[in-house]
C-alpha cells in the first residue's frame, strides 16, 4: 500500500512530542550516519510522536530509521504535496501534505498549527536540531518563539552552529546545546516540564 501525503484534517499527537529538524541538502553521508547513530541510541524505546520531513534524505531519513526501530512511536512527516514520490519515506506512520513542489516554511507552519489545533501546549514539545539550512534555522527559532524546548546538537554545522553564535538567540531560556552523546540527548528529551 502506497502512502500518499494527506491534506485536510489535523492528526492526533501522542505525548511526548519530539520534532526532529535539520539538514537534508548540505549534510554529507558521514553527518547523516552520525545523526542516525546518535538518535537511534537516544530515542531507543521512544513511544510518543516524532515529527520530521517525511523524506528518505538527511535528518528526515533518520526519522524513518527511527520509525522502524521504535514500533510504538507515531512518526509523522510533513512534506509538499507535489514532492517527488520516490523520495517519500514510506516507513513513516503518516504523511501530511502542504501546498507546493518544494520544501519551504509551509511544512513547519503546518505542523505547529496542527499541534496547536490538537491542543498540544508548545511548552511540552521538544525539538532536536542537527545542522540544517535556512528552513531548519526557521524551525529552531519558531519553536523557541512558541515556547518549545529546543536542543541543538553542537558542532553539527550550518544553522545549528550559526544559532550558537547568534548573540540574540544563543541565550534563549529554552535553548540547550547538547554534546554529541546519546545520554545527553535522551535526558533532554525526557526532561520533565
Amino acid at each position: 500500500m502506497k502512502k500518499r501525503p494527506t491534506p485536510g484534517r489535523s492528526p492526533r499527537f501522542r505525548a511526548p512530542v519530539v520534532i526532529l529538524a535539520g539538514g537534508v541538502k548540505g549534510e554529507d553521508r558521514a553527518s547523516s550516519e552520525a545523526a542516525k547513530a546518535l538518535f537511534l541510541s537516544a530515542l531507543s524505546g521512544f513511544a510518543g510522536t516524532l515529527i520530521s520531513g517525511g523524506t528518505t534524505s538527511g535528518i528526515a531519513g533518520v526519522a524513518g530509521d527511527l520509525a522502524m526501530a521504535c514500533p510504538r512511536a507515531e512518526v509523522i512527516g510533513y512534506l509538499p504535496r507535489r514532492f517527488g514520490k520516490n523520495k517519500r519515506d514510506r516507513r513513516y506512520s503518516r504523511l501530511c501534505a502542504t501546498p507546493g513542489n518544494g520544501f519551504s516554511a509551509a511544512e513547519c507552519l503546518r505542523y505547529w498549527s496542527d499541534l496547536i489545533a490538537a491542543g498540544v501546549d508548545p511548552a511540552t514539545v521538544a525539538l532536536l536540531g542537527w545542522g540544517g539550512g535556512r528552513i531548519a534555522a526557521l524551525e529552531y527559532r519558531l519553536a523557541l518563539l512558541l515556547g518549545a524546548r529546543v536542543g541543538i546538537v553542537a558542532g553539527t554545522g550550518r544553522s545549528a552552529d550559526d544559532l550558537r553564535s547568534d548573540p540574540v538567540w544563543a541565550t534563549a531560556p529554552r535553548l540547550s546545546f547538547l554534546p554529541l552523546h546519546s545520554a545527553a540527548v535522551s535526558v533532554f528529551i525526557n526532561a520533565a516540564e
